[in-house]
């Protein structure tokens, strides 16, 4: 069970980095938000990430990173270390759904 706690932080980081990146389509966000929306979020920071790319419009990479700074600043989390939200990474539509199957046979095992 211990072991499963860092692995649920790389998984919520791993999902965002890819919804940050820009790289889904609105249809996959959507149904993103969908899987995580009883999520307990391990980090708060991954929770304050995931609520603001909730309340902004997607419209490209870099007007999302924009956004996201911005919004994150108005919820009073003007902190915010974007540096691994941006990265690049290899997650794709694919990738993130596999993600979100990982995640949730992990928080299984982890109460």
């Amino acid at each position: 069970m211990a072991r499963s706690i860092p692995r649920i932080l790389e998984l919520e980081h791993n999902i965002l980095r890819a919804l940050c990146n820009g790289r889904v389509t609105p249809a996959v966000r959507d149904g993103v938000a969908r899987e995580l929306a009883n999520h307990e979020w391990r980090e708060p920071e991954h929770q304050v990430v995931y609520e603001a790319l909730g309340r902004i419009r997607h419209e490209g990479p870099e007007t999302l990173r924009d956004q996201l700074r911005a919004q994150t600043t108005r919820m009073g989390f003007p902190e915010v270390d974007w540096t691994g939200y941006f990265e690049p990474g290899r997650e794709g539509e694919e990738d993130l759904a596999e993600l979100l199957r990982e995640l949730g046979t992990v928080r299984e095992e982890c109460p």
